[in-house]
């Protein structure tokens, strides 16, 4: 099996948990929050279903990347796993949902990305950390957005 590049983020917000799930996973908020996503579109199924597929065109460490990803994970109120389908970079990506039993939910991005997949071949470890501040930005991103929701 190829090397993999982790990146694996989290972020409290302080909302319940249903709210910050049903944010996550609706792709219609995924330009709000992902501030390096520039494109995100369903292209089969539902976004609660597994097998279901979405495009995206997004900016990981300064280089356009257009993909296609697969839903292989969906349990609600707890976690969503994405895998690439079409992509100069190959990946898993999964998003869980913890509440902390007082009304905010813990949430945490972990992504394993194919190392030297062609995109940074020789200059993956600083792509990966650029790619690293770029989801922490975005959680950020989310959390002030929920925070700041009157909902």
């Amino acid at each position: 099996m190829a090397k993999t590049l982790r990146t694996d983020e989290s972020v409290v917000i302080n909302r319940p948990l249903p709210e910050v799930f049903e944010y996550f996973t609706d792709p219609g908020h995924a330009l709000e929050w992902g501030t390096n996503i520039s494109e995100y579109k369903m292209l089969s199924g539902a976004p609660d279903e597994v097998g279901s597929v979405a495009s995206l065109d997004a900016r990981v460490a300064g280089a356009k990347v257009h993909a296609t990803e697969e839903i292989t994970a969906y349990e609600k109120n707890k976690r969503i796993g994405f895998a690439s389908r079409e992509s100069k970079i190959g990946y898993t990506r999964e998003l869980d949902f913890e509440s902390d039993g007082d009304g905010a939910t813990k949430v945490t991005f972990r992504q394993d990305g194919e190392e030297g997949s062609g995109l940074f071949k020789f200059a993956d470890a600083i792509a990966q950390k650029l790619y690293a501040r770029d989801v922490r930005g975005n959680l950020e991103n989310a959390k002030e957005i929920l925070e700041s929701s009157d909902s």
